[in-house]
């Protein structure tokens, strides 16, 4: 029973935290939550199965840092190996700009086009649909330049026929197109370009009895789609390492992808590493050609001029003079190769066409000069790298054009500055001399000449030599060029597969399977409009539930007898015992029954309600007052068919006429309906009722009215005067909700004495344990 101490609001505010509900849903409905559970757990399974087991695969790399050191490791070739060697690069690397040229598209789409991964061959291995990269049976190339222009992929299937015959069937943009292979290499003409198709070595014979699926995409766009899925960053801010990580659920054509990307950026690397060696190798050719000729040229004349003047030795007399006149003509010759360089080079800045070209800094001597040429050249370097990878309007390629008009300004003046120098130099130089010569006055004229000959040449040879000897050092530093990047740790992947996380899905599915069913059946249950269960009916109605009956299978309308235990009888007797709580007092004696609408069990609780009764030895009469629609009579199979309705409309029919013995139970008598009138209501509010009430309390023990249901007409109201119980009879499953409205109505303005619920047709199934009684079920 509802705890009538509670007030109303509380009990429903239960209802979102009753876990007995809960549970009841569960073992009503089990049958479902259990198809439900194999449902999704056999869903769960069969993707687990088709999904290929995805894996992270990681690998990272170390970026070299460029010494300036290093690269005059070969310096000891030359007297000159403090110059500084032009083919180093910058001191340090920008990581961040690394990265950036690690996860550009162009080079994304290099490595995919020089492993082929554009094409995508995929069969199907018992339930899984597999990536063949790099086992495919064939290999499947198309017209780069045209695959370029691919607006959407290519799809066809390669099915074996027999007789190492093969169906190629595919789709283009609506048009289909379809050939039979029987010979390799063979060239299949598509709608859009042509695919050349060729058996692979290496590949898995046994993929050739195999449907093989072929997609060609546009390998510029799978570069895009292709970049998303590959992580490129720093390890840390202060380490010079990258780490590249990918989800994939082919390993192999993860890590050959990863590899690929970082040998393509080490050869673009050495590419602008050699940059600078190359431009210097070039311009020492220039050189050695033109020098070559003049060396040439000296030679032949300093010849000619001992033949003419038949010169084989130098006068022992000049010996001393020659040699301190040696000195001053090395000094000359250094100086003189000093200016020739600074010309050279000052010629080269000047020239409009090496505006953005590398300037050279072989042979200078002056440490300013080759310091700002270096820095001139390092950031011009740069320069070209960002233009790479870069637009126009990127700020940093402002700042560095700034910056390196204002070097070359420097360079210009440095080296007018040098020039000017040498000149004073070579000025003195002249001058001591001069001195040198007046002391040697007496030294023949073609000595002299020779001399002077003779210097031309040591200065032609010097310089061609140092020439030989920067080009030997440049041809080392180009054949000694390092990678940018360095392999530290091999792109391998995780032990286990991070996809799919068969636990959680699992998980996720069993939970759904139980969910998904609870939701269907509350969502259900709140659409339904039908009370389902006596405990609903207790939370929503506002009249205490004294007694349930359960639903009677038989067709049997007196269901209680003298000895009977059955399940339905113990539930009258139930309902009996709580009655008799109620009718605590002699004076209280009718029991009005009624329903909200036909067919919910009034009469068939009347009738064995008052069968119950009479079991006790008490006399028990039972009146039918439902006169618009009877049915005492036919459910006791009564012949006698004078009623109530007679007594009422007529004053000659006495109480004696109208009472009949049951023929059921000894003190149980009946009063049939009788006639079904014209004017019911009126009737019913005849004074007769008033009198026939008034005698029958003195006869009898217990009064059971089944009068007509409220819902329909008024009638039962009329009955409250002579009552003083009320059971409202409601059938589980056949009451609206919209009913339990009525009759809390009812029962707020008092319209029916003592207004108690009596559930009908309740599934005793459902009840944990029950009483103790094997259930049966009313009709």
């Amino acid at each position: 029973m509802a705890n009538k101490n509670l007030p109303k609001d509380s009990l429903k505010k239960d209802e979102f935290i009753d876990l007995g509900e809960i549970i009841k849903v569960f073992t009503k409905n089990k049958k479902w939550f259990i198809i439900s559970f194999i449902s999704f757990v056999s869903i769960g399974m069969l993707y687990l199965l088709m999904k290929n087991p995805v894996y992270e695969v990681n690998g990272t790399i170390l970026l070299r840092q460029d010494d300036k050191k290093s690269s005059s490791a070969y310096s000891s070739i030359s007297a000159l190996s403090e110059i500084t060697d032009l083919g180093s690069m910058m001191n340090s690397s920008n990581v961040d700009n690394e990265v950036v040229v690690l996860n550009t598209r162009q080079i994304m789409t290099e490595a995919i086009c020089k492993l082929n991964q554009h094409v995508v061959s995929k069969a199907w291995q018992g339930l899984k649909r597999v990536d063949l990269y790099p086992k495919e049976p064939f290999i499947i190339t198309t017209d780069s330049l045209l695959t370029d222009t691919l607006s959407i992929p290519i799809k066809f299937t390669i099915k074996p026929t027999g007789n190492n015959q093969y169906l190629v069937k595919g789709k283009v943009d609506d048009e289909k197109f379809q050939t039979t292979i029987d010979k390799f290499p063979v060239t299949i003409k598509t709608p859009i370009l042509d695919v050349f198709i060729n058996q692979n070595p290496d590949g898995d014979k046994s993929l050739k009895e195999k449907k093989i699926d072929v997609t060609i995409n546009n390998p510029n766009i799978l570069a895009v789609s292709t970049m998303k899925t590959i992580s490129i960053s720093p390890t840390s801010k202060k380490t010079s390492t990258i780490t590249f990580s990918t989800e994939a659920d082919n390993v192999k054509k993860a890590q050959d992808l990863i590899k690929t990307i970082i040998n393509l950026f080490n050869d673009d690397a050495v590419k602008d590493k050699n940059l600078v060696a190359q431009s210097t190798a070039a311009f020492v050719d220039e050189r050695l050609k033109l020098i070559s000729q003049d060396l040439i040229s000296v030679e032949k004349e300093k010849e000619k001029y001992k033949q003419d003047n038949q010169l084989t030795d130098i006068s022992s007399e000049a010996k001393l003079f020659l040699e301190q006149m040696g000195e001053y003509e090395k000094l000359r010759t250094e100086t003189q190769i000093q200016l020739s360089i600074i010309d050279e080079i000052k010629s080269y800045i000047e020239d409009p066409k090496n505006k953005n070209q590398l300037i050279p800094s072989i042979g200078i001597e002056d440490k300013n000069l080759i310091a700002v040429i270096a820095k001139y050249n390092e950031l011009l370097i740069e320069k070209i790298r960002i233009e790479k990878v870069s637009s126009n309007s990127n700020p940093a390629l402002g700042e560095l054009s700034e910056q390196l008009i204002i070097l070359r300004q420097n360079i210009s003046a440095n080296v007018n500055n040098v020039k000017k120098s040498l000149q004073i130099a070579m000025s003195n130089i002249s001058k001591q001399d001069m001195l040198t010569n007046a002391r040697i006055k007496s030294i023949p004229r073609q000595e002299r000449e020779y001399i002077e000959i003779e210097r031309q040449h040591q200065i032609k040879e010097a310089l061609y030599l140092f020439l030989l000897q920067k080009r030997e050092e440049t041809s080392l530093s180009l054949a000694a060029t390092s990678p940018k990047a360095k392999l530290i740790d091999k792109p391998m992947p995780s032990v286990k597969p991070i996809a799919p996380r068969k636990i959680r899905i699992m998980f996720i599915l069993m939970a759904i399977s139980i969910i998904v069913p609870f939701c269907i059946l509350y969502l259900r249950n709140m659409l339904k409009k039908e009370i389902e269960s006596k405990e609903e009916l207790e939370k929503l109605c506002d009249a205490e539930v004294i007694g349930e009956i359960c639903e009677n299978k038989s067709k049997e309308h007196i269901v209680v007898k003298p000895h009977e235990t059955s399940t339905v009888v113990e539930l009258f007797r139930l309902l009996r015992t709580n009655l008799m709580f109620i009718l605590n007092k002699p004076e209280k004696k009718v029991i009005l029954l009624t329903s909200t609408i036909a067919g919910e069990g009034k009469s068939f609780v009347s009738i064995n309600l008052a069968v119950t009764l009479a079991l006790t030895k008490k006399k028990v009469l039972l009146i039918g007052l439902d006169i618009r629609s009877p049915k005492l009579g036919e459910y006791m199979q009564l012949k006698r068919k004078t009623g109530i309705t007679n007594f009422l409309s007529s004053e000659e029919i006495t109480i004696e006429e109208i009472i009949q013995h049951s023929g059921i139970q000894p003190e149980l008598d009946v009063i049939q309906a009788g006639p079904i009138p014209p004017n019911p209501n009126e009737l019913l509010m005849s004074g007769r009722l008033d009198k026939l009430f008034s005698e029958v309390r003195k006869l009898y023990d217990y009064i059971i009215v089944d009068s007509a249901p409220v819902g329909i007409v008024s009638d039962s109201f009329q009955l409250d005067r002579v009552s003083d119980v009320t059971l409202y009879v409601s059938r589980i499953g056949h009451v609206h909700k919209d009913s339990i409205r009525y009759i809390n109505s009812i029962k707020a303005s008092d319209k029916l004495k003592e207004l108690y619920i009596v559930a009908n047709g309740i599934d005793l199934s459902e009840k944990n344990g029950g009483y103790g009684y094997g259930y049966g079920h009313k009709k």
